[in-house]
């Protein structure tokens, strides 16, 4: 079949969306911080992810007790500030079904997408950060936005399915100039109007839409169904630029600062603990400011290649190669590195954190799932991955628990994720993995 010339043109016309978000202030709550005073909408909820790749040692991670009034482990201490914003879940498990153990991977897709995966570094469906954000981020800027704190874009674990990855960012001055550069409209200027390219892109859009019903009906089902995608995103982008059209009613809550320097953003750890508070500091000034409502941000690839200058083996290397001391019962290097993952997590939740809104913060207005791809990484296992969930879902998460090895799929905790977030569904996962319970005692 032949495309309409001037159709595949108005697709392409004028580059990347460049639209404007409405940020959130008190002075616009009731009186408990719940509501927005001038619409009465509530607070938007927002949601993160936080990969880190090669898991924890068992032996330090893991509580001996489930509930509330579980101890602190020794690769648990990074996180204590923020014990009662916090479920950790261990023994969960990772069931392959038919399909191989890929290495390094299926533990990553298990986790994201409730499925067993049946290719090599591809999902088998949305990753649930692209399942919330069809839910909650209409009207924002940006659908979801992603970062990579080791500087490889190849480093997102968002994905719309198979090989369409999202890719992320991969410096703090490319996620700021996203987030802040061009097209970026500050809405305390007492001159705002609407951006006059959002405009011609919107009119773009409208033009290609018209066009639908000529471009359909000649195609293939499978061909179809990829226009049907394209169609789906050309009616997204038209609902978010209507919304940016229109001046915010209200001034920004948090200052944007300056546009960082260039960084240098490696595997090297003193890199990374430069780069990750940067990038995450952006992250939650994006979801104050409701440039996006989902943010990813990833440490590591998975098997990552963490290294902390001297040490000749890296961490990936030391999972495989490193003894098992014979008194401590585990890899003293390994486990080190493993703590210093978490420092690394405990970076984002403390910016999250760090931002006030209504009555309480970004986080208490967030989830956050963080998740790795193996359990015990010298052997690649998958059964009993470390799960997280941070963060209080505005009210609708219950946190400060220990849910400990009740064998259940992974998906349960997505399923209890989405269920928090407001999403509509009954079910989550496929084959062993596919769940109908999640975890009510969380839900608020």
């Amino acid at each position: 079949m032949k495309m309409d010339r001037r159709f595949l043109l108005r697709g392409s016309c004028q580059g990347a969306l460049a639209v404007m978000g409405m940020p959130f202030l008190d002075c616009f709550l009731d009186s408990k911080g719940k509501a927005l005073a001038a619409t009465g909408r509530p607070l938007p909820t927002r949601f993160n992810t936080f990969f880190f790749g090669l898991g924890l040692t068992k032996q330090l991670w893991i509580p001996k007790t489930g509930g509330k009034d579980y101890e602190m482990t020794s690769q648990l201490k990074p996180l204590e500030a923020f014990r009662s914003k916090l479920n950790v879940f261990s023994g969960l498990r990772v069931p392959l079904d038919d399909n191989p153990n890929f290495q390094h991977w299926s533990g990553v897709a298990a986790a994201a997408t409730g499925i067993s995966p049946t290719k090599q570094s591809e999902f088998d469906s949305k990753t649930i950060d692209q399942q919330i954000a069809d839910v909650i981020s209409h009207g924002t800027r940006y659908k979801s936005v992603s970062a990579s704190a080791a500087g490889d874009p190849k480093q997102s674990y968002s994905s719309l399915g198979q090989a369409n990855a999202l890719p992320a960012e991969a410096s703090p001055l490319s996620l700021y100039t996203r987030l802040f550069g061009p097209g970026f409209q500050d809405p305390t200027k007492g001159d705002w109007k609407p951006d006059p390219q959002i405009m011609v892109q919107q009119s773009v859009l409208s033009a290609v839409s018209e066009n639908r019903k000529d471009v359909m009906k000649n195609l293939g089902a499978s061909d179809r169904a990829r226009m049907e995608q394209y169609f789906t995103s050309v009616r997204e982008a038209e609902l978010q630029m209507a919304a940016q059209l229109q001046r915010p009613e209200i001034q920004a809550k948090v200052a944007i600062p300056d546009a960082p320097s260039e960084a240098i953003c490696n595997n090297a750890l003193p890199n990374l603990r430069a780069v990750v508070p940067s990038m995450a500091r952006l992250g939650a000034l994006a979801l104050a400011t409701d440039q996006t409502r989902v943010f990813n941000l990833s440490v590591s690839e998975p098997g990552s290649q963490i290294f902390m200058p001297g040490d000749s083996l890296g961490y990936h290397q030391s999972t495989h190669e490193e003894p098992i001391d014979p008194v401590l019962g585990y890899q003293p290097r390994v486990a080190q590195y493993n703590v210093d993952t978490m420092e690394l997590f405990a970076m984002l939740l403390k910016e999250l954190d760090g931002i006030p809104e209504g009555d309480g913060t970004i986080l208490d207005h967030s989830l956050v799932f963080a998740f790795t791809d193996q359990s015990f990484a010298k052997i690649h296992a998958v059964d009993g991955l470390p799960i997280f969930v941070a963060g209080g879902a505005s009210g609708r998460m219950k946190a400060g628990f220990h849910v400990a090895g009740d064998s259940s799929p992974v998906s349960r905790v997505g399923l209890t994720i989405q269920k928090a977030m407001g999403v509509s569904l009954d079910v989550w996962g496929k084959g062993s993995m596919e769940i109908r319970q999640p975890y009510t005692d969380l839900l608020a």
